[in-house]
C-alpha cells in the first residue's frame, strides 16, 4: 500500500474515533500503517500538525454536512436540522469532534478560516429568521452556544439513546429560536 498525507490523516481520525484524542500518537499511526515512525514526517510535520490535519479534514466533512442539511430549509426548520447533523456527526466521530476542539485552542488561521465558514453558514440560516441584521451575532452566540453546548454535554447518552438525544435537541432549539424570535425580531 503506497503510504500518502491523506492516509496518515485518515488513519489517525480512525484511531482517534476508537481510542480518543489521546489514543493518538505517531507510533501507533506508524504501526498501524506497517511503516517505521520516522516515515511519517514524509507527510507531516509532528504531532500537533497531524491532529490538525485531523481536525480540519473533520471540520470540512462537518461543514459539508451541515450545509446539506440545511438545503430545502428556512429559518427555525434549517438551523434546528444543522444542530441534528451537528449532534449526528459528534456521535459518528467523537475522537475527531474532540480533535476539532483540541484544534480550537491548537489551531492556525486556517482552522480560523474552516470555523468561520460554519458560523457563516449559520449566519445566512439567522437571515432567513427575520431577526435585525444588527443582532446577528449576538444570535450567532446564543446559537452555537446551544448547540455546542447541548451537544457536548449530551455526548455520553447520545451513544446510548440517539434518537431520545436528537428528539430533546429539537425541544431545545425550539425554545432557544422561540425566545430568539420574541427578542430580536
Amino acid at each position: 500500500m503506497r503510504i500518502t498525507k491523506k492516509t496518515v490523516i485518515d488513519t489517525a481520525a480512525d484511531i482517534a474515533d476508537k481510542n480518543g484524542l489521546h489514543g493518538v500518537s505517531l507510533k501507533v499511526v506508524a504501526e498501524r500503517l506497517n511503516i517505521k515512525t520516522p516515515s511519517l514526517y514524509n507527510h507531516i510535520e509532528n504531532l500537533d500538525d497531524l491532529l490538525r490535519e485531523v481536525a480540519h479534514q473533520g471540520m470540512r466533512n462537518m461543514n459539508m454536512r451541515l450545509e446539506r442539511a440545511a438545503i430545502g430549509k428556512i429559518a427555525g426548520n434549517a438551523i434546528k436540522a444543522v444542530g441534528i447533523e451537528y449532534l449526528n456527526y459528534m456521535i459518528e466521530h467523537p475522537g475527531v469532534y474532540e480533535t476539532i476542539q483540541w484544534a480550537t485552542w491548537n489551531g492556525t488561521h486556517e482552522t480560523a478560516q474552516i470555523f468561520e465558514n460554519y458560523l457563516d453558514l449559520l449566519r445566512t440560516l439567522i437571515s432567513s429568521c427575520q431577526i435585525q441584521k444588527s443582532s446577528t451575532e449576538e444570535v450567532l452566540n446564543i446559537l452555537t452556544a446551544t448547540i455546542h453546548g447541548y451537544t457536548t454535554l449530551q455526548l455520553r447518552y447520545a451513544f446510548e439513546n440517539p434518537e431520545q438525544v436528537r428528539r430533546n435537541l429539537s425541544k431545545a432549539l425550539d425554545t432557544v429560536l422561540l425566545g430568539i424570535g420574541e427578542l430580536y425580531k
